[in-house]
């Protein structure tokens, strides 16, 4: 038992080498030890090595079978494989045999979300809200929120507030002040939604470390180090088998709806928002360089870059992309642009922009799991919005044949012809397929996922202009 709890407390300080060690020397003396194979099964996950996961994971489930935490882990495994049918037995069995947790329905709503099936996470939802409250059933009723008709929401309105008070930590607050918003504004009373997305937005931005004005020292080195010197050294000659684009911009401009639009055709495949180039590209060049970003790109090597290059090919075939155009839609990626050119000279950037009042409100009527600043407050978004202008206007005229501009308005008033564009600009073929994106069930995450599985619509360029005068008050007080 010592030595189990040893190779747990390992695992949690993330020295998993160690950890492994030990929970192999459990299994030696017990082959059946069920948290000794959960915890082998947590270690090749956090290592990203999703098939032994799956092996240790199964094995942990059969010999822990009243546990819930292992059937999650092995769900998350199996769609990290690209195998949704599986993930989907398994977190329906553990509804089965946990009918009264909140939390399992509140994890298979979620997938349900995920791969576009909206009325199963309804139903999954509702359900859930039947079980013992916990702090699972807030974030359920900010789903539903989103999803039920206006002759529900009261209903779910006093939900909460029976909720209220249950729980101290601020995000709890901060959901149940987005989902009372989300009601007040599907019940058309606007100065009550605006009321609780302001309670909302700044409570999360009390919660928030820093301001994006600490972040411009950061980007000033960004445009420094990425001149046109820089740009002009030769590049090396990459002899790759895809071609690599980078979806970059704002949050909320229209990134997952083209990422759906795109991976429609034949011949797209996408990582989704992958952070490979911030969390392992970056670091390894800071370790071999012994500078900090971005002044470590100026020292590159070509066996650095052929190292940079083979650790995001394993990351593309970590997410089983077999196609030829290889998306990447992480928006922060503009301020990486420089780095992108040198490891791939054959990239293609998609920069995608929108009407900022329309984008901001976008934002600040939204949710982020993250507490970043422009992300809960209308002046830090517009600070925010500068600099990536900024850095989006000193990348352009270095490389006009790499970077594509698309508006979000245009993309939803033309979208047959601004898609033909975009595919032109990859080196392809319009297919009409693409068009047909809302009845993809591939994996989104992000906060448009259920706004991407509806044909589009214009609604969205206009929403803004009810909080219009709520907006520009915030704006000017907060200035003030």
């Amino acid at each position: 038992m010592l030595l189990l709890d040893r190779a747990t407390e390992l695992l949690l300080e993330n020295r998993l080498r160690e950890a492994e060690f030990m929970f192999k020397q459990v299994l030696k003396q017990n082959p059946k030890n069920g948290k000794a194979l959960f915890g082998l099964g947590r270690i090749c996950m956090r290592l990203e090595q999703y098939d032994n996961a799956i092996y240790y994971l199964k094995r942990a489930c059969e010999h822990l079978p009243k546990m819930l935490d292992p059937l999650y882990a092995l769900a998350d495994a199996f769609i990290a494989v690209g195998s949704p049918v599986d993930a989907k037995t398994v977190l329906e069995y553990a509804l089965s045999v946990a009918r009264h947790n909140a939390q399992i329905h509140y994890h298979l709503g979620q997938f349900y979300l995920d791969h576009g099936f909206i009325d199963n996470a309804k139903q999954v939802f509702e359900k859930g809200l039947e079980c013992p409250p916990s702090g699972v059933s807030i974030f359920m009723i900010f789903e539903l929120m989103q999803l039920q008709s206006a002759a529900e929401i009261p209903a779910l309105m006093q939900r909460i507030t029976e909720l209220e008070g249950s729980y101290e930590h601020p995000t709890f607050h901060i959901v149940a002040y987005h989902a009372m918003a989300t009601g007040h504004q599907a019940l058309g009373e606007n100065e009550k939604a605006f009321e609780f997305y302001q309670k909302a937005n700044d409570l999360q931005l009390s919660q928030c470390k820093f301001k994006t004005a600490d972040m411009l020292p950061f980007f000033n080195r960004v445009l420094n180090t990425f001149n046109q010197d820089y740009f002009g050294k030769p590049t090396d000659k990459v002899q790759s088998t895809f071609t690599p684009v980078f979806i970059v911009g704002l949050p909320r401009t229209g990134s997952t709806l083209l990422e759906q639009i795109l991976t429609q055709h034949s011949q797209v495949g996408s990582m989704g928002e992958s952070v490979i180039i911030s969390d392992k590209i970056v670091p390894y060049l800071e370790m071999r360089t012994e500078r900090a970003f971005p002044e470590c790109a100026l020292e590159l090597s070509t066996s650095m870059l052929d190292y940079c290059r083979n650790v995001y090919v394993d990351e593309i075939k970590k997410h089983r992309v077999q196609e030829e155009v290889v998306i990447n839609k992480l928006p922060a990626n503009f301020q990486n642009i420089g780095l992108i050119y040198k490891i791939f000279p054959q990239a293609k950037i998609i920069h995608l922009t929108r009407d900022f009042m329309a984008n901001a409100w976008s934002v600040y009527s939204n949710h982020f799991a993250e507490d970043e600043p422009y992300f809960c407050s209308l002046t830090e978004f517009q600070h925010y919005a500068a600099i990536e202008a900024q850095v989006m206007e000193h990348f352009k005229p270095l490389l006009k044949r790499s970077i594509y501009t698309v508006s979000y308005e245009k993309l939803i008033e033309e979208p047959e012809r601004t898609v033909q564009k975009i595919l032109n600009f990859t080196y392809l073929k319009y297919e009409p397929e693409c068009m047909e994106f809302y009845k993809s069930r591939s994996k989104v995450e992000t906060l448009s996922k259920t706004q991407v599985r509806q044909p589009l619509h214009e609604r969205s360029l206009s929403r803004w202009k009810t909080f219009e005068s709520a907006m520009e008050k915030a704006l000017n007080n907060e200035k003030g």
